[in-house]
């Protein structure tokens, strides 16, 4: 969620409809908001520029569901990548949580554009897991594997998105399953072994096969995921691929705020991963710093004892002479 577009949003539409906001921009990762209100009613326009990719494959979906039941009139435009959103705030009544819920849901527009895809598939994989669960339940004995795995249907085919700059996501489908890998690149080809040993430790730290946690795999940029292999042409990621596995157990009669939820931390793993990174490397720097300044004083305090003779001193002109004694500091 965006704080500051929030903040506005709450100014607006829950403490006083009739508050006269500046037209403002506000820029939040991969999307760029910008509001401006005329009266009681309010405009929102978000830029995505890859809004073309995503708005077919889950995301209109997904807003008409998420935005029921509010008051807004949006339209997109996905040739500019331009979502257009307004709203009446007079039309909310005297409801504060609808009010509430109505700026909630606005200011994470971004997360619903970045989620829309993987939640379809997810649903897929629920609707997927209940129709085996009853065939296998009304099949004959010994017949329950066979029902349950023809009843499952054909699994929606590999999806390859590009939901954010030099990255790209597919999300590939199986019938008790569904993997997400992405393609990590960094700018800095200083971070490159940084990030790579971050996304190795990622995938190995905590995982337990007795529960259902996320599994994750880490593949290098000269190891291609099986699941690609032949599938895409494009030149490696600088860090590697990252998979993450959401299994048919997670979303057995999961509600659509289970999907979504599930479905949050993977597809914004890349504000993850950055936050860390860059921790680290503050990390890094901190402890760096400290082993100089405490090597530097060693290092001034360090004195080598005289020797013969080493009392008289030569100066530019190669003359000899003797310096004065030094006087003891004082106290």
């Amino acid at each position: 969620i965006c704080p500051a577009l929030h903040k506005r949003l709450a100014d607006k539409l829950v403490e006083d409809p009739a508050a006269q906001i500046a037209e403002q921009d506000f820029q939040d990762f991969e999307v760029h908001y910008s509001i401006q209100c005329q009266g009681t009613q309010l405009s929102l326009s978000v830029q995505y520029p890859f809004l073309a990719e995503v708005w077919s494959k889950g995301v209109e979906a997904l807003l008409k569901q998420v935005w029921q039941g509010l008051p807004l009139k949006w339209g997109a435009d996905t040739e500019t990548g331009s979502l257009q959103i307004e709203v009446d705030a007079a039309s909310l009544g005297e409801d504060v949580a609808l009010r509430s819920r109505c700026a909630q849901l606005l200011a994470t527009t971004r997360i619903w554009l970045l989620i829309g895809p993987l939640v379809d598939r997810l649903r897929w994989l629920r609707d997927a897991a209940e129709r085996g669960a009853t065939a296998a339940k009304r099949a004959a004995p010994g017949n329950a594997a066979a029902d349950a795995a023809a009843a499952l249907g054909t699994p929606p085919p590999l999806l390859t998105l590009h939901v954010r700059r030099l990255e790209t996501c597919w999300i590939v489908s199986k019938p008790d399953r569904v993997l997400v890998i992405v393609s990590v690149n960094l700018d800095d080809e200083v971070d490159v072994a940084l990030g790579r040993a971050f996304c190795q430790e990622f995938a190995e730290t905590g995982r337990k096969p007795s529960d259902f946690t996320l599994p994750c795999s880490f593949n290098e940029p000269r190891d291609v995921p099986s699941d690609l292999r032949g599938i895409t042409s494009e030149p490696p990621p600088n860090v590697g691929f990252l998979t993450l596995t959401l299994s048919d157990q997670c979303v057995r009669s999961a509600t659509e705020e289970r999907l979504q939820a599930l479905a949050r931390p993977v597809m914004t793993f890349r504000n993850f991963f950055h936050f860390h990174l860059k921790n680290a490397k503050s990390y890094l720097h901190s402890r760096l710093r400290k082993r100089l300044d405490v090597w530097h004083k060693e290092l001034t305090r360090a004195r080598r004892e005289r020797r013969p003779g080493q009392e008289l001193r030569r100066n530019a002109t190669g003359k000899v002479f003797v310096p004065p004694p030094r006087e003891p500091p004082a106290a």
